[in-house]
């Protein structure tokens, strides 16, 4: 069953001094694993990249510094960050409170192995990446994680950016989980055959197999979106 999730509602579990965690896949994520960390000002995570995954860190609002390597990288609103597995990482708190979507592809649980990300660390910022219009769906799409972008095949993001006008009409992945982690605007999405109206503070995930829609609402939206495995289908 897919399933919205308030993640600014959700209650944090504390992983690390000053750092709360709130699941969004939670024990329904076979392919993929997501959660949001809320690091407080002086909030700290040390940890490492499981064998066999990708990491992945979007700043959902406010800034956060990621050490990998003794490499500073500053992660302000709007950035991507990928780790290669096995790498060792430390992310904190900067100023003031932070929101960052993490996403592992695929969890430490799966047996998967599939080619992944082998750059060390990439920091991409949304603004500053290739735009791909595609007119025809009134639609335009930034990539981050595709073979092309960073040679790994665990997982598809991208940011997807919306019109009114545009509309995803009702259909499924039976070979990949699908989370939507909504930013700006409004979006209509399909749940469960329910249409709920979706802003930052919430995500939507889909199982495999599982149905779901979505179409622009007032004004332009625009939205995260995955898919674990990169290989997968797409049936209307």
């Amino acid at each position: 069953m897919g399933k919205l999730v308030d993640y600014r509602k959700g209650v944090a579990k504390e992983i690390g001094p000053g750092v709360g965690q709130v699941a969004i896949t939670g024990g329904e994520g076979k392919h993929m694993q997501a959660d949001v960390l809320r690091l407080q000002a002086n909030g700290r995570l040390e940890a490492a990249v499981p064998a066999r995954s990708d990491q992945y860190f979007y700043v959902l609002s406010g800034e956060a510094v990621l050490t990998v390597d003794r490499d500073r990288y500053v992660l302000g609103e709007g950035r991507f960050g990928m780790l290669q597995e096995g790498k060792r990482y430390t992310i904190a708190g900067s100023r003031a409170p932070v929101e960052v979507l993490s996403v592992l592809a695929p969890p430490p649980a799966s047996s998967a192995d599939v080619p992944g990300f082998t750059g060390g660390v990439k920091v991409m910022l949304k603004d500053a990446e290739p735009l791909d219009d595609i007119p025809a769906q009134k639609k335009q799409r930034i990539y981050f994680v595709t073979p092309k972008t960073c040679g790994s095949k665990r997982a598809h993001a991208m940011i997807v950016k919306y019109v009114p006008e545009t509309e995803t009409t009702l259909h499924a992945h039976p070979d990949a989980e699908s989370l939507f982690v909504f930013l700006d605007g409004t979006t209509r999405v399909t749940v469960n055959g329910s249409e709920s109206r979706v802003t930052l503070g919430q995500a939507a995930f889909f199982p495999c197999g599982d149905n779901h829609s979505l179409h622009g609402d007032t004004g332009r939206s625009n939205f995260l979106e995955f898919h674990v495995p990169y290989g997968y289908t797409t049936v209307r």
